[in-house]
């Protein structure tokens, strides 16, 4: 079932492309709907709190707007990907689903190696005030710009996927866990909320703080979930 669903679905490039343009929008705005349903129960419990309140009138919707722009960008980014596919450059593991235990967590320390060295090359000149600028246009962090990109930083992180493909066959569960993983952290790392706590920011639970702070300063917190890149470069922020 499986297999001749990837057969299927990377038969011809455009339906590479339609399926890989839904499967993101899904993500998104089905993202979108289940995490403001979490946090408004817990903002009425009182459970979380507001970090900053920078949100400029507008801004939601040119985040929307910038969003689906930047799927646009990565279901382009899949013709490239049915195109080494079909021609044997690559291929799904056969091993069974019992690999993702290990496949997943590889994958996830990649995401967090990969989006460390991007993302602090998109705060260098010239590429901060050309391009990275546009997602730090949301001062304030909100669930709809966790794709807010420019375009060349949407094929900048969507690439992330080619080099793990090339290099081994992972599972496709496993290949599908990486953009339903890294969405959900974008979320909880946007959503610019969290819970009454004395904890330092480099705790690994604080990640919505630094990710917060990121935004607030445009500077520092490069990591994307874990803050150990960003301890070990000396890139945290603000240091208390």
């Amino acid at each position: 079932m499986i297999n001749a669903t990837i057969d299927f679905v990377f038969s011809k490039w455009w339906l590479t492309f339609l399926f890989t343009f839904v499967f993101f929008l899904c993500l998104y705005f089905g993202g979108i709907f289940l995490m403001k349903s979490i946090l408004i129960y817990l903002k009425r419990k009182n459970k979380v709190f507001e970090i900053v309140d920078f949100k400029s009138k507008g801004q939601e919707q040119t985040e929307i707007k910038n969003s689906i722009s930047s799927i646009l960008v990565f279901a382009l980014q899949a013709i490239p990907l049915q195109w080494l596919y079909i021609n044997k450059y690559f291929y799904f593991g056969q091993n069974g689903i019992i690999n993702c235990l290990w496949e997943i967590p590889v994958l996830f320390l990649w995401n967090e190696i990969y989006f460390y060295l991007t993302h602090w090359l998109l705060h260098q000149p010239p590429f901060f005030m050309k391009v990275h600028y546009k997602h730090h246009a949301s001062r304030e962090p909100t669930l709809y710009s966790v794709y807010s990109f420019h375009w060349f930083e949407a094929f900048l992180l969507g690439a992330v996927i080619f080099i793990p493909v090339l290099i081994y066959p992972f599972h496709i569960l496993s290949i599908l866990s990486l953009p339903i993983m890294s969405i959900l952290l974008n979320f909880l790392g946007h959503w610019n909320h969290e819970r009454a706590t004395t904890k330092k920011p480099n705790y690994i639970g604080r990640f919505t703080f630094r990710h917060t702070m990121h935004h607030k300063y445009s500077k520092g917190n490069f990591g994307f979930m874990l803050p150990y890149f960003d301890m070990l470069f000396n890139t945290s922020y603000p240091k208390k």
